[in-house]
This record gives C-alpha cells, sequence and structure tokens, in this order.
C-alpha cells in the first residue's frame, strides 16, 4: 500500500485514491478513453496514451 494517495479529479472534484499521481479519477479517464475519437474533452491537451 505504499504509494497510495488522496486526490482530487481535476475534471469533476470527485476524491480519489490514486498510486499513480493522476490528475482525473478512473471515471474521467475512461469517459476520456471512449471520447478520443470524437474530441469531447478539447480542453485536456495532456496527449498521453494511457
Amino acid at each position: 500500500m505504499e504509494g497510495i494517495q488522496k486526490m482530487k479529479c481535476s475534471s469533476c472534484g470527485t476524491t480519489f485514491m490514486s498510486e499513480t499521481q493522476q490528475s482525473k479519477c478512473p471515471t474521467c479517464v475512461e469517459q476520456q478513453q471512449q471520447n478520443t475519437s470524437g474530441g469531447g474533452h478539447a480542453g485536456c491537451g495532456c496527449g498521453h496514451s494511457h
């Protein structure tokens, strides 16, 4: 259980536990992956392939 921190999602504001220091909760990450071809989140601009 080392390295797990309580993070706040930058997208929806939900507090979640993260090991990877990601700024979005798993729910938003999943939604973002589904929306990549539709250009839903134009303001993200992270450019990472998670």
